[in-house]
C-alpha cells in the first residue's frame, strides 16, 4: 500500500472532502428498515448495454453507484465529482437512492440487477452479509463488482483508501507532538470504531502505532463514531480523567464531537498541551485548524482520487487491465499545510 507522510503533499487538483465521515456513518445513520420506493436516477451521458447475450462480459460503458449515505454532505460532492469524470471518459454513471437505508439499498441493487445496459457496479456495503449475494449475483449476470471501502467474499475488484496506514499516520503525528511537547508522557483516549471493516482496520492502525511509536502515553478506548457519541464517549473519560492530553479518532465526526467535550471541560482552544486529530475530513475541524486550536491532524483521502477510480476501477475490468485490489493513499493535513485553506473552500461550498 502507499504512504504518504506529512511532508507528502495531496495532488494538486481541486481538493474535496467530505463534511461528514465518508464512510464510517454507518455506524450509528443507517436505518435498518427497507422500503418499496423505486430508485431515482442521476445520468451523465447516455449509455449503450454491453453485457453479451452469452453471460459474458465485455467492456463498461455504464455504471452503477451505490452508497446509501445519500442525505449526507459527502454524497454531493462525491456524487458530483464523479459525474465529471464520467463525462470526461465518455461513460454513463447513476447512482441508486437508498435514504441511509439498509433495506433500500437491497431492494434498489436487486432492481438495477435485472437492468442489462448495466455493465458494473461500485458499491458501498452497508451490511456485507446482505450484500455477498447480490454481488454473486451480479456477477452472474455478466456485470463487474467493485466494493467500496471494504471486502466482500464475492467482488471483482475492491476500492479502498489505506485504512490501517491512515491510523498510523495520525498516531505517528500525534506520538512526534507528544514527545515534543510533553516529553512522550501523558494520557491518550482513542476513540474506535469496530462496527465495520473501514472501522476496524483504521483502529487496528491508530492503537498498533500509537502504542509503538508514544509507550510512555496512558491508552484508553471508546467506541465513537457520531459527533453526538464523540461528545459522550469524551465527557465519560474526562469525568475520571480530565488532564486528558491527546484525542484520536477513527471517524471525524467522533473528533468533532470530542472537541466540544473539551471545550465544554474548560480546556482553553488554543491550549498549547493538547493534541486533536482525526480521520477523515470534517469542515467544522479544518474550520477550528486553521483558527489556530488544538486541532493539529486529519488524515483524509483526495476525493478527486476517489472519483477517478469509482470510474477507472470498473472500466479496467472491463478492459481486462484491473487491479484486484486499488488501495489509494491519504494524507496528513495540518495548520501549516498548503491544502488547508482549499479543504476549508470545499467545505463551505458543500454547505
Amino acid at each position: 500500500m502507499t504512504h504518504l507522510h506529512a511532508d507528502q503533499k495531496p495532488p494538486h487538483t481541486r481538493i474535496l472532502a467530505p463534511q461528514w465521515m465518508l464512510a464510517t456513518a454507518l455506524g450509528a445513520g443507517l436505518i435498518l428498515t427497507g422500503c418499496s420506493d423505486a430508485p431515482e436516477e442521476t445520468t451523465s451521458s447516455p449509455a449503450t448495454g454491453v453485457t453479451e447475450e452469452d453471460g459474458t462480459r465485455g467492456e463498461v460503458n455504464k455504471i452503477l453507484f451505490s452508497y446509501p449515505f445519500n442525505a449526507l454532505p459527502v454524497y454531493s460532492i462525491l456524487t458530483e465529482q464523479t459525474l465529471e469524470v464520467a463525462e470526461d471518459r465518455g461513460v454513463e454513471v447513476i447512482f441508486t437512492h437508498d435514504d441511509m437505508d439498509l433495506g433500500q439499498q437491497v431492494t434498489n441493487l436487486t432492481t438495477y440487477l435485472g437492468d442489462e445496459s448495466i455493465d458494473a457496479a461500485v458499491t458501498f456495503p452497508a451490511d456485507p452479509a446482505s450484500l455477498n449475494p447480490i454481488a454473486q449475483d451480479y456477477m452472474d449476470a455478466g456485470k463487474y463488482w467493485v466494493t467500496y471501502g471494504g471486502d466482500l467474499e464475492n467482488q471483482d475488484s475492491t476500492l479502498q483508501f489505506s485504512f490501517e496506514e491512515a491510523g498510523c499516520t495520525l498516531s505517528e503525528d500525534a506520538a512526534q507532538w507528544a514527545d515534543e511537547t510533553l516529553d512522550g508522557e501523558g494520557t491518550a483516549l482513542v476513540l474506535v470504531d469496530e462496527t465495520i471493516q473501514i472501522g476496524q482496520e483504521r483502529t487496528d492502525g491508530l492503537l498498533n502505532c500509537l502504542e509503538t511509536s508514544a509507550p510512555g502515553l496512558e491508552i484508553i478506548t471508546q467506541q465513537a463514531v457520531t459527533p453526538d457519541e464523540g461528545l459522550s464517549a469524551t465527557n465519560t473519560v474526562l469525568a475520571q480523567n480530565p488532564d486528558v492530553d491527546v484525542v484520536l479518532a477513527a471517524a471525524g465526526d467522533a473528533a468533532q464531537g470530542a472537541y466540544q467535550a473539551l471545550v465544554e471541560s474548560g480546556r482553553d482552544t488554543d491550549d498549547d498541551e493538547t493534541y486533536l486529530g482525526g480521520l477523515d475530513g470534517n469542515g467544522s475541524l479544518f474550520a477550528s485548524m486553521k483558527a489556530g486550536t488544538f486541532v493539529r491532524g486529519i488524515v483524509t483521502p483526495s476525493f478527486d482520487e476517489l472519483a477517478m477510480q469509482i470510474i477507472d476501477l470498473p472500466v479496467a475490468l472491463g478492459e481486462g487491465s484491473a487491479d484486484e485490489v486499488v488501495d489509494l493513499p491519504t494524507y496528513l493535513i495540518t495548520a501549516d499545510s498548503e491544502e488547508l485553506d482549499a479543504y476549508i473552500e470545499a467545505f463551505g461550498a458543500a454547505e
